[in-house]
This record gives structure tokens, sequence and C-alpha cells, in this order.
């Protein structure tokens, strides 16, 4: 046997053997792609809106009424020296916040050149959930028509809040009476 073929043979006996003793190494994950996202409840029902449409959460500030808009228009804001205008959107719903006002939060959007701040019942926290878990079937939620689908987790499904097709509507923009 020529000496490369014995190296070949030790080194492949080498390797049969710590083959054998290795336990096993832990099983290689696939990775799936999660999305941040923020966890609220409006009208008794719970939301999630992506992370990135949200530019701050509040705690309700005070604000000064407006005169001649629409009664789901709360007021204006003042947040670090820029003017906020805050929507109760339950009442844009047609329905009302329910929560203790101390727990009530102002998700504020920042989408299109449009600053807004919309008041909801309460903030969970933020989730990650993997894309896997999105379902585009419809929502027969209050806010149905500013929804984009549904992440089922376990055995609870959480709409997907768009704010996107909130600010584009029509009617949420004509607050003037």
């Amino acid at each position: 046997m020529s000496k490369v073929k014995q190296l070949f043979s030790a080194i492949s006996s080498v390797a049969s053997r710590f083959s054998e003793s290795v336990y096993g190494l832990p099983a290689q994950k696939q990775i799936v792609e999660a999305r941040k996202l923020i966890a609220f409840s409006l009208l008794g029902h719970n939301y999630l809106i992506p992370l990135n449409e949200v530019s701050e959460i509040l705690e309700l500030p005070e604000s000064t009424k407006l005169p001649r808009v629409k009664s789901w228009v709360t007021g204006l804001a003042n947040v670090r020296g820029r003017l906020l205008p805050i929507i109760d959107l339950a009442a844009f719903l047609g329905g009302s916040l329910t929560s203790a006002v101390r727990d009530r939060r102002v998700l504020v959007l920042d989408i299109n050149n449009v600053y807004v701040g919309v008041a909801v019942d309460a903030v969970q926290g933020i989730k990650s959930l993997p894309m896997n878990q999105h379902k585009p079937t419809p929502s027969q939620c209050p806010m149905a028509s500013f929804t984009d689908g549904v992440f089922v987790e376990g055995e609870q499904s959480l709409t997907l809040f768009c704010a996107r097709k909130l600010i584009e509507d029509d009617q949420f923009m004509s607050v003037a009476i």
C-alpha cells in the first residue's frame, strides 16, 4: 500500500471513531421571517399594527378642543413642540372607548406626511410573530375596512390593522363640519 493510501486510511479510521463518539448536534432550525408588531385593543377586539407604522406611543395627552370639527376629533395636543391632532378611533368607528382613562394610549402615526394620534383602549406591548402565521383572510371586526388579514397565534386570532388604509380614507381625512 502506498503511503498516500495508508495516510487516507488512517484519517478515515480516526474520522469514523470521532463520528461514533459524537452525541448529536442540535437540529438546525428553519429560519422564518418574523414581523415586529404592536398589540392594542379597541372596541373589545385585539389588533396588531406594524411597529414601523407607529412613531411613538403616548399616554392620553391634554388637548385643546377645536371648534367646527367632527365629534371624534378629541383635540390638538402639543407634543414636543409639534401639534398633534388626537382622533378617538372608537368614536370614528361609531363606538366609544371602554377602558379607564389611565389605560388609554395614543398611537402616533406619521404616514404620507400625515401626523396624527389615534386613541385606543390599551396597548399590550410588542410582539414578534412569524410571517407564516399571517393569513390574508378578511376580518369581521369593526375596523374591517382598515385591516390587512389576521395573525393566528395559538387559538387566538389577532387582526392586522393597516394605518395606511385609515390615512387614505376620505371620511377620516374630512374632519371639518
